[in-house]
């Protein structure tokens, strides 16, 4: 019998040891805090060894599941590797264990959108895809194991780099800008991590990328490439063209007009576009397209409108967690106009980069959390900058200063890991600290 070392107690993790349990492997679940806050109940089939990262741990083990959470450079997997005990990720894992086709959606930013309105697109067209990955469900908790299905996974870095066999049929690239740089040593090593979505494609497969950003290449990928653009007409595939959506593939050239997007926004007409031509390689109808594109709202945390109060908009875009996210929300209001909201747990971003856009359109910035500081020194001069420590001060001094027909948006730049569970949990609090004004 497999013993499986599975380490990280998130959702990854408790659901790929629920899975390897209940087909009947030898199952242990490992997690550096001594008691993890699991996600769902573990299958009691399942032992426990929290609180541990020793050599000890690996006795035994014929091989090792890694959640996406966990870095490969820690010291007990390159043990691991000294006894060739192989190590893969939970996608992998999945990916071994399913049937179907895959449709794969990474990106620096706009990628749960695209993810998401893939899904829906595919929902119009009677297809029941699956969606999950770093979306909704693990893979491993979403598979059906009765039917070939079609399945639409948004793909974190994390989650690629311990890929392997994976290989998407219909694989997306969204953009790259800085990221996670406090994981990976420099910005070509994230990239790296990026590109693995087009490992394994074959010749019949198709790698959709940003016709605009020079990283965003489909790089030695046999397959055929289609790139999208809102700035610039491109030779195969998407991109706007005044106010219609044009998609031209193999000579075959559709329009959708920009007013059947419900989604707002340069980004997602972006999104939208990627979207389009990876359902035009799964074959769906164009007809379908524009129906979801009619249909689909967005998602919450992202740009959404809480509620106005005395004139005043308050927004949820918590998922803006890195700089670039925030700058293409920014980019939407009026100068002068934008009471932000930024801070959190810092994945060493770039926020000098934010000082033009911040001057331009923010009339003051409230710093939260453990990058508050660093935020205001790189920000200084650019804009007012108040030091609030936590949500409930930045929210009480917005509600005091605000002006009629100012907007106060929460969009942070960081991570939520300093206050919060996930940023989920940070723009239910806001929403819930804005309702109760």
């Amino acid at each position: 019998m497999s013993r499986i070392l599975v380490l990280g107690a998130g959702k990854s993790g408790v659901a790929s040891a629920n899975y390897l349990a209940q087909r009947g492997d030898d199952v242990v679940l490992t997690d550096v805090s001594a008691h993890p806050n699991l996600p769902f109940p573990l299958d009691p089939r399942v032992a426990r060894e929290f609180g541990r990262d020793d050599d000890a741990l690996l006795d035994g083990i014929t091989s090792i599941v890694l959640s996406p959470g966990v870095p490969m450079t820690i010291p007990l997997l390159q043990h691991a590797a000294a006894r060739a005990i192989p190590v893969i990720g939970e996608i992998e894992l999945a990916y071994r264990n399913l049937k179907g086709t895959i449709i794969a959606v990474t990106g620096s930013n706009g990628k749960s959108t695209t993810t998401a309105l893939i899904g829906e697109i595919l929902r119009v067209a009677g297809r029941q895809p699956i969606v999950a990955g770093n979306i909704g469900e693990p893979l491993i908790a979403a598979l059906d194991p009765d039917k070939a299905r079609t399945y639409v996974l948004e793909l974190s870095s994390f989650q690629l780099e311990s890929v392997d066999t994976f290989h998407a049929d219909i694989a997306l690239l969204l953009n790259i800008t800085p990221d996670h740089m406090d994981r990976y040593p420099n910005f070509d090593a994230y990239a790296a991590a990026k590109y693995r979505i087009f490992r394994n494609q074959r010749s019949g497969d198709v790698a959709i990328v940003n016709g605009i950003e020079r990283r965003s290449l489909a790089r030695e990928t046999p397959g055929r490439v289609w790139r999208f653009s809102a700035t610039k007409r491109v030779d195969e595939g998407a991109w706007l063209d005044g106010d219609q959506l044009v998609l031209s593939v193999g000579g075959d050239t559709r329009r959708i007009p920009r007013a059947s997007l419900a989604l707002q926004g340069t980004a997602n007409v972006e999104n939208a576009l990627a979207a389009w031509l990876a359902a035009r390689a799964a074959g769906v109808d164009d007809v379908d397209v524009q129906i979801a594109f009619g249909t689909f709202q967005g998602l919450p945390h992202r740009m959404v409108l809480v509620r106005e109060l005395d004139g005043v908009r308050w927004i949820n875009d918590s998922k803006g967690t890195n700089v670039d996210a925030t700058l293409k929300s920014l980019e939407s209001f009026g100068d002068g106009s934008v009471i932000l909201i930024l801070g959190g747990k810092d994945k060493a971003g770039e926020f000098e980069r934010m000082r033009d856009l911040v001057a331009a359109k923010a009339r003051a910035v409230l710093t939260i959390g453990h990058a508050a500081e660093r935020i205001g020194e790189a920000l200084e001069g650019s804009s007012a900058i108040v030091p609030s420590e936590d949500m409930q001060r930045a929210v009480a001094w917005a509600r005091a200063n605000a002006k009629s027909g100012e907007t106060v948006l929460l969009s942070p730049a960081c991570a939520s890991f300093d206050q919060y569970r996930n940023f989920e949990h940070r723009g239910e609090h806001f929403e819930e600290l804005v309702r109760a004004l």
